[in-house]
């Protein structure tokens, strides 16, 4: 017996030496196999503070094998979810219910600005408030009786201090206060947990009005979080239950492992400098959805909740390339791996790729459960309790009478009620199908989510940007121009900027030049203001991942020679919008990345065209030439033409550009071609109604060669792209780049980004399947020849 305990000691010693010992999970609030019921009105109904919620638990706890569920209905109150408990909420049999009313418990319509006189005003709010305490009280009786746990949740605030476009209900918010008293009361009584998200997101909003009163933690209605709101929502439930902050950590000092918590580290070596190990962690890092982004300025998530820290300390001064399965994650100095960095921060990990293919399946779990509440919607709602169980064509008879009725009484919700019924009507059908959808999606989630063994490797690296003497071949990362007509527009909703995974796919084909398009309007909102700090940091956030990578980066204004100025859009050099203001928008963006040493040229503007006078275009490039020399004289300067950059109409253009005065000496003219017969780049049609050739790239970039050559000038090609349906377009595109590879022209292909789909130029892979085009693409990496 002795014998085996030393054995064990030993055992036990030797894998705490060799870092193959880890700290055990069990830290989660929630229990394996739990059910989790969350009960609301229609902010529980969109489904999303949950659905960050099961995220959350997904990725750091893969053995628990949880379910949400989604028991929310739009428009409900405590009294609603009394009157469907036995039809829909007992039923789910939870292991917990987590509630939350309020904000239709207080009859908003009571504190309409035309009610304030009403001579029973005050008595009716004070009786909405009774009612809501006495049924909140009862449906927490009820719920006891089934054995469930209970968390009372306080309601979302009602904005009604921001200056937002919808009338404001002066008063709901305080008596949505009041009811987090009567929460408090109640969770005393019955000794229960709550959740307070009406005061983190008083002073969230607070905090955001103080800066733009336009601001709000909810949308635009008052009513309903967006994103921001609902993940501030689950940031706020997750540390009220005391979730982990911890995702995994690992040690290692002088080449040895000192800590591992909830991870396993084996296979630990140190050769030359080089540190290698393999390791294999209990947890994924949270997927941070990028419409949620904002609210990482709101409330400190990665330190509270998500930390996956790696530390190696011993390291002798310099910078060190950490790569994961032989992935480039980053480059960090010695003093940074010592004081430990959070791998959760960046997006490019194995681990992180693999949580993010948990999040997908969790947002169809969380969409198709929004499908069953609709048709819940539509039945606790209009249909009488007979009905909920009906059969479809008891239902149908219901719903055609009441529209009916309605029609016949002119009734103006009429149109809002077929929409509604006839949706019903087309998904009900279905019910069980997405029902058994969402068990199967929920059995996906807990397969997706299993952790995996992966390479760790530092080594020393080389940080030097590659010689500007060869020019390199690249691409259109697009995404951050779209939508040009929603200014600013709703970041990841109306526009998106790359993505790290992006500049490490391309990179790996050879292509170490990304054009990168924006918005004048977005960078900088007021003509002459100061540039949009949020956006600045977007943009500034993909040419540092660039640098990292050692790629170099155009940015390229996406304007054509026009912005938005108080809702109408504007050509530069009239009379709203002088020359003066893009001159001034260019200083300011120069400030900026100036020393950045990866810039290979700022882009003034992409294909300007039908200019209001002759010499428009010439001035407005001059302009922007020397206010960006006045801060910045060593990046080169790309001046596209006149007439959509066209290298066809180059010399009827944009000849005149060759007497732009640049003190630096360091300008590059800039070209789009396309191969559709009008060069428009839309390819409406095939590739024999186009009337193209195998040549037809060559004899568009003609002129505009010859017109370098004869005023030794350099040149790029900022925009090709063919289409990915007929070969014959790539043995053009093949020739193309031959022919500026040999006149030392390079340039950046139209285009990839996260947001082409279908579009047949992209080459942005689909389910990591190259395009047919990168085939030749991957061919063409520099120029033949050295820059002048």
């Amino acid at each position: 017996m002795k014998k085996r305990i030393a054995l064990i000691c030993l055992l036990l010693v030797g894998m705490i030496m060799n870092g193959a010992y880890a700290q055990s999970r069990t830290d989660s609030f929630f229990k394996t196999g739990d059910k989790i019921s969350f009960i609301g009105n229609s902010i529980t109904h969109s489904g999303d503070f949950h659905h960050y919620i099961l995220v959350y638990y997904a990725t750091r706890f893969p053995e628990l094998n949880i379910s949400v569920y989604n028991l929310g209905i739009k428009g409900d109150n405590a009294n609603s979810f009394l009157r469907r408990m036995d039809a829909d909420i007992i039923p789910k049999k939870a292991n917990w219910s987590i509630i939350m009313a309020g904000m239709n418990d207080v009859n908003r319509s009571l504190y309409a600005a035309e009610r304030q006189g009403d001579t029973d005003i005050q008595t009716r709010k004070e009786r909405a408030l009774r009612d809501y305490r006495n049924y909140y009280e009862t449906v927490i009786q009820r719920l006891l009786k089934t054995k469930t746990k209970i968390i009372l949740q306080k309601p979302s605030i009602y904005d009604q201090t921001g200056d937002l476009p919808v009338p404001n209900l002066m008063g709901v918010n305080d008596a949505l206060k009041k009811c987090t008293g009567i929460i408090d009361e109640l969770a005393k009584k019955y000794k229960l947990q709550v959740i307070d998200y009406w005061t983190i997101m008083a002073q969230l909003n607070k905090q955001l009005q103080q800066k733009d009163p336009k601001a709000t933690i909810v949308g635009n209605d008052r009513v309903h979080p967006g994103p921001v709101g609902n993940f501030v929502m689950a940031h706020q439930f997750l540390k009220s239950t005391s979730a982990p902050t911890s995702v995994s950590a690992i040690e290692i000092e002088n080449g040895a492992v000192k800590n591992s918590s909830y991870v396993v580290v084996k296979d630990l070596s140190v050769k030359d400098g080089t540190i290698t190990f393999k390791a294999k962690e209990e947890s994924l890092p949270f997927p941070m959805p990028q419409e949620a982004e904002p609210a990482l300025a709101l409330v400190p998530f990665a330190e509270e909740l998500n930390k996956q820290s790696l530390k190696i300390g011993g390291l002798t001064e310099g910078s060190y390339t950490l790569t994961i399965d032989g992935t480039f994650i980053g480059n960090f100095t010695a003093q940074n791996l010592e004081n430990g960095i959070n791998l959760s921060n960046f997006k490019n990990t194995p681990q992180y790729k693999q949580a993010v293919k948990v999040l997908q399946q969790a947002i169809l779990y969380r969409n198709t459960q929004r499908k069953v509440r609709d048709l819940k919607f539509v039945e606790f709602s209009y249909l009488p309790e007979n009905l909920w169980n009906g059969d479809f064509n008891g239902i149908k008879a219901f719903m055609d009478n009441y529209l009916s009725f309605m029609q016949t009484s002119n009734d103006a919700r009429y149109p809002n009620f077929k929409k509604v019924f006839d949706d019903y009507l087309k998904d009900k059908p279905s019910q069980r199908m997405f029902e058994k959808q969402i068990d199967s999606l929920a059995g996906v989630i807990y397969t997706t989510n299993r952790p995996k063994e992966h390479t760790f490797q530092i080594s020393k690296s080389d940080l030097n940007m590659p010689d500007r003497s060869k020019a390199p071949f690249g691409v259109n990362l697009a995404g951050a121009e779209f939508a040009h007509n929603k200014i600013p527009g709703i970041y990841a909703k109306d526009y998106i900027y790359p993505t790290i995974d992006e500049l490490d796919y391309f990179k790996s084909k050879g292509m170490t030049l990304i054009r990168i398009p924006f918005l004048w309007e977005r960078l900088q909102h007021e003509l002459g203001g100061e540039l949009d700090q949020l956006e600045l940091q977007r943009l500034m956030t993909i040419v540092d991942a660039a640098r990292e990578r050692k790629l170099w980066v155009i940015l390229d204004m996406h304007n054509y020679g026009r912005r938005y100025v108080n809702g109408t859009r504007e050509i530069i050099d009239s009379e709203n919008l002088p020359i003066a203001h893009v001159a001034d928008a260019w200083r300011k963006i120069a400030t900026e990345f100036k020393g950045k040493d990866n810039i290979w040229g700022y882009g003034l503007m992409n294909e300007p065209h039908d200019m209001l006078k002759p010499n428009s275009w010439f001035n407005i490039a001059q302009a922007c030439i020397n206010k960006i020399r006045e801060v910045d004289q060593k990046t080169p300067i790309m001046v596209g033409g006149d007439s959509w950059s066209s290298a066809e109409r180059w010399m009827e253009f944009s000849a005149n550009l060759k007497n732009l005065v640049d003190p630096s000496k360091d300008l590059i003219f800039e070209v789009h071609i396309y191969f559709d017969e009008d060069a428009s780049g839309t390819y409406k049609r095939s590739y024999d109604e186009e009337k193209a050739d195998p040549n037809i790239g060559i004899k568009r970039a003609t002129p505009f060669v010859k017109w370098l050559n004869e005023n030794n000038f350099r040149g790029f090609v900022g925009e090709y792209g063919v289409p990915d349906d007929d070969p014959r377009w790539l043995v053009a595109l093949d020739n193309f780049l031959t022919y500026l590879t040999k006149n030392n022209l390079n340039g950046t292909y139209w285009a990839a980004g996260p947001w082409w789909n279908k579009y047949r130029l992209a080459i942005e892979p689909k389910n990591d399947v190259d395009r047919p085009q990168m085939v030749i693409l991957e061919k063409y990496n520099y120029t033949e020849q050295p820059r002048k």
